[in-house]
């Protein structure tokens, strides 16, 4: 796929220490470490590989931490603290996605081009492992030892919603650990990101959607294409999917959203914090606004349907007998599956139609925004981003720290980067890269955190 001949390696700029966060990170990203969902097809030999890496950068954090590696290939690492009333959890996970064709650049290339460190992995999730292992490895230079228990915890098939995260997550409670904070990827910090705030905003997801796949799926009478019959399998799929298009499900206020709305209404323009400040009489029009504004916007009210996967016929002059459509529903937090399976049954309006569901995440409630885990979150990037606004917000995808949610009152995703739009979609798309500057950042938001914990 990519010609080690072609002339983009010699566009390299900088060339950093081997004890630079940067070098530490690039020569992570060179190493493979794909998730298939077909398992067959991963090297996990790569991940290994990664490991050992890992282990050889930071010798002082692997040394006076206790490890354990699973047949998984996660890695948790505990460094005792002078406490173990309140432990602190920091993850993500160093498994990516697999590329497709298009990158301007070798995906894996790891080095540094234009001023952007480059390759898979880069934002997600690979540079806030690095970054949290680097702070800590500079901390205990310093004889750190915090104030309750540490845990670090990368998983290693995050991307495949495997279960690696959830093996630990089984031995901690076996063991009665409760954490008072889980801190996992989710939202970054972005400029624009809402109508009329000129701030930058740090948006901490204190919940996460569900999920759940829905199939469709109805027989009938198919047969030669010379002669269609009206209404078949195919036609009947069709108008059921569009009636769901056309009829989303309800959308609702959580209170997480309430108090987004609330900062985000501080700090816009006069007309817009009118409004967002008086939601007991335009909390309607809030709400249909943000339905219209945008996708991003629209799903933190409502559930979303996503149409995925179609299959019917499989010759051209056939028409189709049996017809299924997948839809991967992401579940806001105040419905349930039985409330998607519900809605779905009355708009499609069919008995022909049979539904079944697969692949469930539940919901979970959401973490309290005024405690001290969130305000630990909040402070430190104030302080690492200054005049940053900070936000609570429904996490959209998916994400390891769900599984800790059984044993923590306390789990916020957010990835302490400052990223742009172009940025965020290299994330599972073409070209992911993270500006140099703005890795040396999470750095520091790393080192500043562990002071807190």
């Amino acid at each position: 796929m990519f010609n080690d001949k072609t002339d983009y390696y010699k566009k390299v700029d900088v060339n950093f220490k081997h004890d630079d966060v940067v070098y530490k990170l690039g020569e992570c990203l060179k190493i493979k470490t794909v998730s298939h969902e077909d398992v067959s097809l991963t090297d996990f030999s790569k991940f290994q590989e990664y490991i050992d890496k890992v282990k050889g950068f930071y010798p002082l954090v692997f040394s006076k931490c206790e490890f354990t590696q699973t047949k998984e290939y996660a890695i948790k690492l505990k460094l005792k603290g002078k406490s173990d009333a309140k432990p602190t959890v920091l993850m993500a996970h160093y498994d990516v996605v697999p590329v497709t064709e298009g990158w301007d650049h070798d995906p894996f290339l790891g080095e540094v081009v234009d001023g952007y460190l480059y390759g898979r992995g880069a934002i997600d999730t690979k540079c806030t492992m690095i970054c949290a292992l680097s702070a800590l490895e500079k901390a205990l230079e310093d004889n750190y030892v915090p104030e309750n228990d540490l845990y670090l915890c990368f998983g290693a098939n995050e991307e495949i919603y495997g279960d690696s995260q959830a093996k630990i997550v089984e031995e901690l409670k076996s063991q009665g650990i409760k954490p008072a904070l889980v801190f996992d990827e989710g939202g970054g910090i972005l400029k624009d990101a809402f109508p009329t705030v000129t701030a930058d905003c740090a948006f901490l997801g204190v919940v996460e959607k569900g999920m759940v796949n829905v199939k469709l799926s109805i027989d009938g009478n198919g047969g030669h294409s010379s002669t269609p019959r009206k209404n078949g399998p195919a036609i009947r799929m069709a108008k059921a999917l569009v009636k769901l298009e056309q009829n989303p499900m309800k959308p609702q206020y959580t209170k997480a959203t309430k108090e987004l709305i609330r900062i985000m209404g501080c700090n816009a323009s006069f007309a817009l914090k009118i409004i967002l400040g008086n939601m007991w009489l335009f909390k309607g029009l809030v709400k249909w606004l943000f339905v219209k504004l945008s996708a991003d916007t629209r799903a933190l009210l409502t559930s979303t349907f996503a149409f995925t996967i179609l299959n019917g016929g499989n010759q051209t002059n056939i028409i189709p007998n049996h017809v299924e459509a997948n839809i991967n529903v992401r579940i806001a937090p105040f419905d349930t599956v039985e409330d998607v399976v519900n809605h779905i049954k009355k708009v499609i309006d069919d008995e022909d139609i049979v539904i079944t569901t697969s692949d469930i995440n539940k919901m979970y409630n959401e973490c309290d925004f005024n405690q001290k885990g969130y305000d630990i979150i909040k402070e430190t990037t104030i302080e690492t981003y200054p005049g940053t606004v900070v936000a609570p917000f429904i996490m959209l995808g998916g994400t390891d720290a769900r599984h800790y949610n059984e044993i923590s009152d306390c789990v916020i995703r957010f990835t302490p980067v400052k990223l742009t739009n172009e940025d965020r979609k290299g994330v599972h798309g073409l070209n992911e890269k993270i500006k140099v500057e703005a890795l040396e950042k999470c750095f520091e938001f790393y080192q500043r955190l562990l002071t807190k914990i």
